[in-house]
């Protein structure tokens, strides 16, 4: 197809199947464009109220803040519940949403917790050392920093479902409010809005994956 002339990259006919194309480039096939994407990072502020899923049923998706530029698979690499807000990452790199997730790879998560009731020493140590949050299933230990009388900051490297939730619900309280202001080396500037997003490059998948 390509050396039967078919194929034009900036208004200029290539016949070379070799040729390297730019992410931003033109491509026309007979007559039409065709959009060429590469790989595809991109750091969001999430909203509240809307959801890390594709499915229609459940209201309004992270995707959907998205898809006017980007019309084909992304996938999130480290969910939230839909009323949990703050940095989310998408991207078509199977690999490194995989890496992202992985409890092996232990990238730090940081979340900002607000809960219902003031805080008390003991549901502080309590998370911290690790709880029973489901039926066998246990926590494991958390670094708890405390913010104020009813917030704390919690880091963790795993992101099993529900997990800060449920882990502040085993200690005797209740989440009101739930943001991630970091994962990896990689944090939500400050000035970055609900719904906003940008891409990222090379320097900032170094500071999540660790990579030297």
């Amino acid at each position: 197809m390509i050396k039967s002339g078919k194929v034009s990259v900036d208004g200029m006919i290539v016949r070379d199947p070799s040729l390297h194309v730019e992410e931003n480039a033109s491509v026309v096939l007979d007559g039409k464009r065709v959009v060429v994407f590469g790989m595809i990072y991109i750091m969001m502020n999430k909203p509240a109220g809307y959801v890390c899923s594709r499915e229609k049923s459940e209201g309004p998706s992270v995707f959907d803040l998205v898809k006017e530029r980007f019309s084909h698979d992304l996938s999130v690499a480290g969910r939230l519940d839909r009323d949990s807000t703050g940095l989310t990452l998408l991207s078509n790199d199977g690999q490194f949403v995989h890496h992202v997730i992985s409890p092996k790879k232990a990238i730090e998560k940081e979340y900002l917790v607000q809960t219902v009731k003031p805080l008390t020493p003991e549901q502080i140590e309590a998370m911290s050392g690790g709880l029973l949050i489901g039926r066998g299933e246990f926590s494991k230990p958390v670094r708890v920093r405390v913010m104020g009388e009813s917030s704390i900051e919690i880091t963790l490297t795993e992101g099993r479902f529900h997990e800060i939730k449920r882990l502040v619900k085993a200690s005797g309280n209740e989440v009101r409010a739930l943001h991630r202001s970091r994962i990896g080396g990689l944090s939500l500037p400050e000035s970055m809005k609900p719904g906003e997003w940008i891409d990222i490059g090379e320097n900032a998948l170094k500071k999540i994956t660790g990579a030297k």
